[in-house]
């Protein structure tokens, strides 16, 4: 936890290593990495939509029932249509737990939207094949070379404090900025030139 040490050490504590290193260990009785969250998030949303449509559905159910009952419909209607409310129930809740599902991957995708991503995506090409995404990651990358800026990009960090210095790599040897600065123009654009090869 690098960024915990920077902090500690940015404000001024003092034994910041010893201190990162407890709240290291303490940290995840209480807090849970955002992938378990979101994971979490996403099932919750899940059993939400299927209880809600299950609910619907069994009052859809009981109606047609009543309806049976009172004789306004005979026995093969009341089973026909019990039949297509079941029908409709298991692909409703199959339509949720992909969409769920969908999201839940644009999201570990690092998109800054999750709608706008959606809209972009051939959503009839995404099928479910039990707890994987077929047709998905597929989008997914073509969109993140067509439309990078939907999704947050990893930031290369070029600290250079406390004499640390920012290794380069070439092809014959790592060069670090001490070693540039003392290179002569000739030679710094001479690796230019055969780095852009």
């Amino acid at each position: 936890m690098e960024w915990l040490k920077e902090l500690l050490k940015n404000a001024g504590v003092e034994k910041a290593d010893e201190l990162e290193s407890k709240i290291s260990k303490e940290l995840p009785k209480y807090f849970k990495p955002a992938k378990e969250f979101n994971d979490l998030k996403e099932e919750l949303n899940v059993v939400k939509g299927e209880k809600k449509t299950l609910e619907d559905d069994k009052k859809k159910i009981e109606d047609e029932y009543d309806n049976f009952k009172k004789g306004s419909i005979s026995q093969a209607d009341y089973e026909a249509k019990k039949k297509e409310i079941e029908e409709n129930s298991k692909s409703e809740i199959a339509k949720v737990r992909l969409e769920s599902k969908i999201d839940l991957a644009i999201n570990n995708a690092k998109a800054k939207n999750v709608k706008s991503v959606r809209a972009n995506l051939d959503m009839d090409k995404i099928k479910l094949d039990g707890d994987k995404l077929l047709g998905f990651d597929d989008q997914i990358e073509a969109l993140k070379k067509s439309d990078s800026y939907l999704f947050e990009i990893d930031k290369v960090v070029n600290k250079g404090v406390d004499g640390a210095s920012n290794q380069r790599k070439n092809d014959d040897a790592n060069i670090t900025d001490n070693d540039l600065d003392n290179l002569s123009d000739e030679e710094y654009f001479a690796l230019q030139e055969k780095n852009n090869k």
